[in-house]
């Protein structure tokens, strides 16, 4: 009874092993065709697909009826047909049925004995049998293993030379990108170069103009449109980077690159935002070499400002010999007022020393020219502070009475006694004829005392030759007063 029960009993577990290893193995895959055809020519769509469990994969060409062996064009129009497909991995045995001229069937597949050997041979040890039909469907060729493999040492895969089929990268293109690259090349930087259609052409540009740069940065300058023309212009500036960001900064403000050549030979060397600033504001590259050469070297922020007022490098030039604060705001202040590199020059000359912009421009809003000021000083009155120039000027006072001042008399007269002697009548002559008659001590206030009482310097001279040595003042006054 025991033996009886277990007999069952094993069959059962070994059906349950039996199932269990017919669920685990891999399905057998399914090969099936496809053709549709077209209206004109002698081609055909070719539909092939595997079937793995629940994974399909196929692959759609335009092949060729001739390359459909066995097949005939009347075949076509319907009824039974068996064609082959020969490829490099091996061969494809359809057979199916036509109706109207679409076709579809099973196709058995026959692994060429010597492609898998063939491309141990290049190197690609890879390769698996599973893959063969794949191979075969897409219509692989140990011709593009080789070519591939040999223009490049980034290659070293089965998987790697279908990936670059996948994406359309041929030995020619591979070639020239290696040849053109300056740095080591990896299959996913190929790739990334032909999905974004760089030509070889740009590469060999980067190359010959001097550039270090990476496949996403090559792919960034052909994206944001720079092109050979462009980076080969640059090339004396930027040669050796391993960035495009300044490219393609430079590129997408429509920096021109004889601007940016000009920019960097003036001396400035701004950096690319700064070239950016100056080009957006229309400075010109050789307004920047002036104001460098100036030596003032403003920054660029300084030189846009000067530009947008119209401050040209002379202005700057002079401000900078003349001004205590020669800054760019110095120079726009002075242009903005009027003043010119000459006056400006001119009056910082007549007054021998370096001023303050402020009072250059205080003297030139009140008139006070150059001339002005050196008559002035040069009689020996002082020109601080400018506010004394100015009274000075707007009050009339003669700079032949500052200077006979300075020649014949003793006493140093301020400003307001100046402008109070002016303004009383006394002017250089009357001044120098009391110097001369002996009185060069006499106060302003004395002179004016005189001038008003209609003293002469002769009226002087004529007592003292009278008999009356040396009067004061006081009794010039009183002796005129008196009709003596």
């Amino acid at each position: 009874m025991r033996r009886f029960a277990g007999k069952p009993l094993r069959f059962l577990l070994a059906a349950g092993v039996a199932a269990c290893l017919l669920w685990s193995a891999d399905p057998e895959p399914e090969y099936r065709w496809k053709i549709w055809p077209h209206l004109v020519g002698d081609t055909v769509n070719l539909t092939l697909t595997r079937r793995t469990g629940n994974e399909t994969v196929s692959n759609t060409t335009t092949v060729p009826i001739a390359n459909l062996k066995g097949l005939e064009g009347t075949d076509m129009f319907g009824g039974q047909a068996a064609f082959r497909i020969r490829r490099d991995a091996g061969t494809l045995y359809c057979r199916g049925s036509f109706v109207l001229g679409m076709g579809f069937g099973s196709v058995t597949f026959q692994p060429d004995p010597h492609f898998a050997s063939d491309l141990k041979d290049l190197g690609f040890r890879d390769v698996r049998d599973d893959q063969l039909f794949d191979l075969a469907m897409d219509d692989f060729r140990l011709s593009t293993a080789r070519d591939l493999k040999e223009a490049c040492d980034c290659v070293h895969s089965l998987e790697d030379v279908l990936q670059l089929r996948n994406h359309g990268v041929d030995g020619h293109y591979l070639r020239q990108v290696n040849n053109f690259s300056t740095q080591p090349l990896a299959i996913e930087d190929v790739v990334e170069l032909k999905d974004h259609g760089v030509a070889p052409s740009f590469l060999e540009s980067l190359r010959f103009s001097g550039y270090h740069l990476s496949a996403g940065s090559i792919v960034a300058l052909h994206d944001h449109g720079v092109d050979s023309s462009f980076v080969r212009e640059m090339s004396p500036v930027f040669k050796g980077v391993v960035d495009a960001n300044d490219l393609i900064s430079l590129h997408d403000h429509g920096v021109p690159a004889e601007l940016v050549r000009q920019l960097w030979d003036s001396g400035a060397r701004p950096t690319v935002s700064e070239m950016i600033a100056l080009h957006d504001h229309g400075v010109p590259a050789e307004l920047v070499r002036q104001l460098w050469d100036t030596g003032a070297h403003p920054t660029v922020s300084e030189m846009i400002e000067l530009h947008d007022h119209g401050t040209d490098a002379e202005m700057v030039r002079a401000a900078k010999d003349a001004c205590l604060d020669a800054s760019a705001n110095s120079a726009i202040a002075l242009h903005d007022h009027g003043l010119d590199a000459h006056y400006v020059r001119g009056l910082a000359e007549a007054l021998g020393a370096k001023v303050a912009a402020n009072d250059l421009i205080e003297l030139h809003d009140h008139g006070v020219s150059p001339d002005f000021v050196r008559q002035a000083t040069g009689g020996g009155f002082a020109a601080s502070p400018i506010e004394n120039l100015v009274r000075l000027h707007e009050h009339g006072v003669p700079t032949e009475l500052l200077a006979q001042a300075s020649r014949s008399h003793h006493v140093h007269f301020s400003a307001e006694e100046f402008i109070r002697l002016h303004d009383n009548g006394v002017d250089a002559g009357y001044l120098r004829s009391f110097d001369d008659a002996g009185y060069a001590g006499a106060s302003a206030d004395d002179l004016i005392q005189l001038h008003q009482h209609g003293v002469t310097a002769d009226y002087a001279r004529h007592l003292q030759a009278e008999g009356f040595p040396a009067p004061t003042i006081s009794q010039l006054i009183k002796m005129k007063d008196h009709g003596i």
